[in-house]
């Protein structure tokens, strides 16, 4: 009961924070000379830089948005391939594990333009995991449907192409444990992936903030996020305790490189960070073991512009393959990835 309380005490405490916050940075008042939407020449500026149709960073979330009136979705596959375990100490060299982890998870997400500074998403994704290791009923493989995701992302200010000034959002995100509720079986060691953006323990909801940036400088376009994420209290592995993971801290830096504008065709290079912290917003003590991690990977991966119409109607791809390079206390893991997108007609 207490802990059923805590759960929607925190969580809806964080939910108005992060929509309250939105609308007051939503507001102008011409008396502190800021606006926190662009204006309609800075908008028009920015529509007419250089911003050629590509895929874009696989997962760096940009600070872009669908236009406004425009509908698309992302389908994409990533898996998970495990080879070893980081010990207890920074390295980047890790010991066998006693089981091999692996894992496919396909996704999609609609997304929808709100307004030109609004955007919002809804995702669902599935997993299916095969282990060496069997878990607490003796499974070694299992599968079901995944979390389920409700995203908001509110761009208070537009990159000025004359300046080094970037396109700045908002971002929140809400992780309801579809995953629990329909009874797919944890993989054992569980799953977190270095690759999955924002990062959220896969039985636990979770709310996510997260501030991104984006910058274009011809051919090139850089982008980056942090995230921070608040776990709700979850299922243990011991059976009824009540699992009190410590918040993950999660961040991006990617570099896109246009090498063909009519094609849509580059290539990237992204780095992420995961890190799980000792506290807890809620100021609840950490129980689960281990009590942090943090894991450093980098991804190369090609893009491609399948095709695009007059309408703003394109079919975009790309491809990559995510490497652990360093970490402590978790898995050491390559994670496959591919990605498309559909732009439908634009209203």
């Amino acid at each position: 009961m207490l802990a059923d309380r805590t759960n929607r005490v925190a969580a809806g405490a964080l939910i108005r924070l992060s929509f309250t916050l939105a609308s007051l940075l939503s507001l102008h008042d011409p008396a502190y000379g800021i606006d926190w939407v662009p204006t309609d020449a800075e908008m028009a500026r920015y529509r007419e830089s250089w911003n050629p149709p590509t895929h874009g960073t696989t997962f760096t979330s940009s600070a872009d948005l669908a236009r406004q009136g425009q509908w698309y979705v992302r389908a994409y596959v990533q898996g998970q391939i495990g080879s070893g375990q980081y010990v207890n100490s920074p390295s980047s060299t890790s010991t066998a594990t006693p089981f091999s982890p692996d894992a496919v998870s396909p996704a999609a997400i609609l997304y929808y333009g709100l307004t030109r500074h609004v955007s919002v998403a809804m995702g669902v994704s599935w997993i299916y995991w095969r282990s060496d290791k069997p878990d607490s009923e003796g499974n070694t493989s299992g599968g079901g449907i995944g979390s389920t995701s409700l995203i908001f992302k509110y761009r208070p200010i537009v990159q000025n192409p004359d300046s080094w000034r970037p396109s700045i959002s908002l971002y929140t995100k809400l992780s309801l444990p579809t995953n629990r509720w329909f009874g797919t079986p944890e993989i054992p060691g569980g799953f977190t992936p270095l690759s999955r953006v924002p990062s959220s323990r896969f039985e636990a909801a979770a709310v996510t903030e997260g501030l991104l940036f984006r910058k274009n400088v011809e051919p090139f376009r850089i982008t980056g996020n942090v995230f921070y994420s608040y776990n709700l209290p979850g299922p243990s592995s011991t059976v009824g305790m009540t699992a009190y993971a410590g918040d993950l801290i999660s961040s991006h830096l990617a570099l896109e490189h246009v090498l063909d504008q009519r094609t849509g065709f580059g290539y990237l290079l992204e780095f992420a960070t995961l890190n799980q912290l000792t506290t807890r917003l809620d100021g609840h003590p950490t129980n689960t073991t281990p009590a942090s991690f943090w894991l450093l990977g980098v991804q190369p991966g090609l893009e491609y512009t399948f095709s695009r119409y007059e309408s703003g109607a394109k079919l975009v791809g790309a491809i990559g393959v995510m490497f652990t390079i360093a970490g402590q206390n978790d898995i050491r893991a390559v994670y496959p990835n591919i990605s498309f997108k559909y732009f439908f007609d634009q209203n």
